[in-house]
C-alpha cells in the first residue's frame, strides 16, 4: 500500500538522519559503546488518535559498583523497541517493565478502549537522555566513563526536532493529538514560561507547531501515578477526549 510505503520511507529516514539532524554528538552511545538509536513511531494508525510523549526511556541493567561489589546500580545499556512499548526484560536482579508504557494503558488508554495499534504514539525527543543520576550510577560502575548528562537539553532537542513531529502529523493526520507532560506542551504551544497549571487545564487548540492539528496538553502518565492531582486532571480531560472524538462514554 502507499500509505505503508510512506510510514516506511519516514520511519528509515528518522532512524538514518535523526541524531544528526539536531545536532547531537556522534558516537552516541550507552555505557558499553552500544549505539544509542532514534525510536521511530511503531504503532502507527492513520487518522485517528496521535499521542506524543518526551523522549525514550532505555532497557537498564544492574551492575555492580566498582568500588562496592555488594551494591547495584541501574546503569542504561540498549534502546528500547518503540515509543511507550509494551516491553518485559530481566535486568540481572528481577523482571522490568516499561514504566511510561503502563502508565499511558492505565490512566489513557484503558479508559478510551483503545490499544496502542489504534493510535499513532510518538515522541517528541526521539532518543534517550542521560540525566545526572544516570552519570553518577554510570560512572560507579565504570569509572572516568566519557558520558555527559544532556537530559536538561531536552527543550532545545525538542525544538530542533518539531520538523520530524510535523512530517508525522502530515502522513497521520490525526483527528487529535494529545502531548504528554509540561515540557512538551510547552514546546508546541510555544509558550515556554508557562506552568503545568496552565497548560494541562487549557482547552482544545490548533498550534502552528503541529500545523493546526486539534490538539489537547495532557499530564505524563508517571504524574498520574505519583499525584492525585493529576489523576484527576487526566480523568476530567478524558471527558474532551471522548466528546471530541464521539467515543462512547
Amino acid at each position: 500500500m502507499v500509505e505503508n510505503r510512506v510510514i516506511l520511507d519516514y520511519q528509515q529516514k528518522c532512524y538514518r538522519e535523526y541524531i544528526q539532524s539536531i545536532d547531537l554528538p556522534e558516537p552516541y552511545t550507552f555505557p558499553d559503546g552500544n549505539p544509542i538509536r532514534p525510536l521511530p513511531p511503531i504503532q502507527v494508525k492513520l487518522c485517528g488518535l496521535m499521542i506524543i510523549g518526551a523522549y525514550p526511556s532505555a532497557r537498564f541493567e544492574s551492575r555492580p559498583s566498582h568500588d562496592n561489589p555488594n551494591r547495584y546500580r541501574l546503569i542504561p545499556i540498549a534502546n528500547n523497541l518503540q515509543p511507550f512499548g509494551n516491553e518485559q526484560y530481566f535486568d540481572g536482579i528481577r523482571v522490568r517493565t516499561l514504566p511510561s508504557a503502563d502508565g499511558l494503558w492505565e490512566y489513557l488508554l484503558s479508559k478510551l478502549q483503545l490499544s496502542p495499534q489504534e493510535c499513532w504514539i510518538t515522541d517528541a525527543v526521539k532518543v534517550f537522555l542521560y540525566k545526572p543520576e544516570h552519570i553518577e550510577s554510570c560512572n560507579d560502575v565504570i569509572p572516568n566513563l566519557q558520558v555527559k548528562a544532556n537530559r536538561e537539553d531536552f527543550m532545545s532537542l525538542a525544538r530542533k526536532s518539531l520538523r520530524w513531529i510535523q512530517e508525522e502529523c502530515e502522513i497521520c493526520k490525526p483527528k487529535l493529538i494529545l502531548t504528554l507532560g509540561q515540557e512538551v506542551a510547552q514546546v508546541i504551544s510555544g509558550d515556554r514560561a508557562a506552568s503545568a497549571d496552565d497548560l494541562l487545564c487549557r482547552t482544545i487548540s490548533y498550534p502552528e507547531a503541529l500545523i493546526g492539528y486539534p490538539t489537547l496538553f495532557l499530564p505524563h502518565p508517571e504524574a498520574c501515578r505519583r499525584s492525585l492531582k493529576w489523576r484527576e486532571n487526566m480523568d476530567g480531560r478524558l471527558e474532551l477526549i471522548k466528546n471530541f472524538l464521539d467515543i462512547g462514554t
